[in-house]
C-alpha cells in the first residue's frame, strides 16, 4: 500500500570497476551462499534510476533490486523518493528508469496516457503481489457495534469517529495526501457524514492506530494489505459496495462520482521505454522480478523494526536464493545475447 512522495534522495556510490570486461565474484557477492562464484558483468557505467513511493513495501522492493543489480549484474543504482503520480511523467522523460510497485486502482489515467499511448513508459509486468485498499477499524469495535462491519452500519454511527480535525463529521484517517484514495467521494456518494483527514504519512497513520489501539478507542482509517501491521493489530475491513463499471469509469474519468469499494490491485512494475535498449540486463532482470506477499512482508517488517533497508534486503537475499536467482539468470542471459 501501498498504495502512497516527495523530494529526491540521493543515490548510492558507483561500483568499483570489476575488470575490462568482467571479473570473478568475490565472497561478498555470493549472496545466500548459493553455489560457486560467477562472473559479474561490468555495467557500472550505466545507472539505473528507481522511484521509491512513500510506503515501506516500495522501499523493500527497491532495496532488493538495488542490491542484486549492483552485486550480481554490476550496475550503478540511484533512487529517488517521489510522489506516486509524479513518477509517471518522470518515467516518460527519462528522469527515472523504473518503478516497482504501481497500484492500478488509482492509475487508470496514467496507464492510458503513458503506457497504452506509447508515451515513454512500458508495462514491466506483475510484481507477484495483489494489494487491497479499504476502510479498516480495530476488530475490538465490533464487540459493541457489530453493525460497523459494513458501510450501512456506519450510517448513524459517524459520531463515534469525530475528532477535533473532522468537526461535526466523523473522521476517516488517511495517510499521505498523495496516496491513491477515493475516500471522500465514497463517503459523500454513500450519504455518510464522514470527512477525510490526512495524517500526512504512513508513519503518522500507524502512530494514530497504535495510540487508539492502546486505549481501545475508535478509529476509522484508510489502510491496505499487504502490510506488516495487519499481523500486529487485529483489524476488520469495512464492507463497501462492490466495484461496478460505473465506478471503474469514475476512477479513470471523474473521481467525484466514485461510490464503491476498492478493487483488488495486482501490483505491477513500469519502466522507461528506453530501458531495454540502454540497460538490457537490468530490463530483463526487472521484468522477471516477482515475489510473494510473505517475501515483501519479511523485508518490510525488518525495516519497520529499525533495520536499514539495504540490510533488510540482504538478509532476505541471503535466505532466498531460489526466489531471486531466476531474475539474475534472466539478466545474465540478456547480457550475453
Amino acid at each position: 500500500m501501498r498504495k502512497r512522495r516527495w523530494v529526491v534522495l540521493a543515490a548510492l556510490a558507483a561500483l568499483t570497476t570489476l575488470g575490462a570486461a568482467c571479473s570473478d565474484v568475490d565472497s561478498n557477492n555470493d549472496a545466500g551462499g548459493g553455489g560457486s562464484a560467477a562472473s559479474v558483468p561490468d555495467n557500472s557505467g550505466t545507472t539505473v534510476k528507481f522511484a521509491i513511493s512513500p510506503w515501506t513495501g516500495s522501499e523493500a522492493n527497491v532495496a532488493v533490486a538495488q542490491s542484486l543489480l549492483e552485486d550480481k549484474l554490476g550496475y550503478t543504482v540511484d533512487t529517488t523518493k517521489i510522489d506516486e503520480y509524479a513518477q509517471f511523467p518522470a518515467l516518460a522523460n527519462g528522469q527515472l528508469d523504473a518503478t516497482l510497485e504501481v497500484w492500478p486502482s488509482g492509475h487508470a489515467k496514467d496507464y492510458k496516457k503513458f503506457i497504452q499511448a506509447d508515451a515513454g513508459v512500458v508495462d514491466g509486468g506483475d510484481l507477484g503481489i495483489t494489494g487491497q485498499i479499504g476502510w479498516y477499524i480495530p476488530t475490538y469495535m465490533l464487540d459493541e457495534h457489530p453493525e460497523l462491519a459494513t458501510w450501512e452500519g456506519l450510517k448513524g454511527n459517524e459520531d463515534l469517529f469525530q475528532t477535533a480535525e473532522s468537526g461535526d463529521a466523523g473522521q476517516i484517517l488517511d495517510g499521505d495526501p498523495s496516496f491513491v484514495t477515493f475516500d471522500q467521494p465514497i463517503a459523500d456518494n454513500l450519504g455518510l457524514d464522514l470527512k477525510v483527514v490526512y495524517g500526512g504519512s504512513e508513519a503518522a497513520e500507524l502512530s494514530a492506530l497504535d495510540a487508539a489501539y492502546q486505549k481501545n478507542d475508535p478509529i476509522l482509517m484508510y489502510f491496505w494489505t499487504p502490510h506488516w501491521a495487519q499481523a500486529k493489530y487485529k483489524l476488520t475491513e469495512v464492507e463497501l459496495p462492490d466495484v461496478t463499471p460505473a465506478c471503474e469509469q469514475a476512477a479513470a474519468d471523474d473521481a467525484s462520482k466514485y461510490a464503491c469499494g476498492y478493487p483488488p490491485d495486482p501490483l505491477y512494475k513500469a519502466f522507461n521505454a528506453d530501458l531495454q535498449q540502454n540497460a538490457p540486463a537490468a530490463y530483463a532482470f526487472l521484468s522477471a522480478m516477482s515475489y510473494s506477499i510473505d517475501d515483501q512482508l519479511q523485508i518490510s517488517a525488518d525495516i519497520n523494526d529499525g533495520m536499514a533497508p539495504e540490510d533488510a534486503a540482504k538478509k532476505w537475499i541471503d535466505a532466498n536464493a531460489s526466489v531471486w536467482q531466476p531474475w539474475v539468470d534472466a539478466g545474465m542471459s540478456a547480457q550475453s545475447s
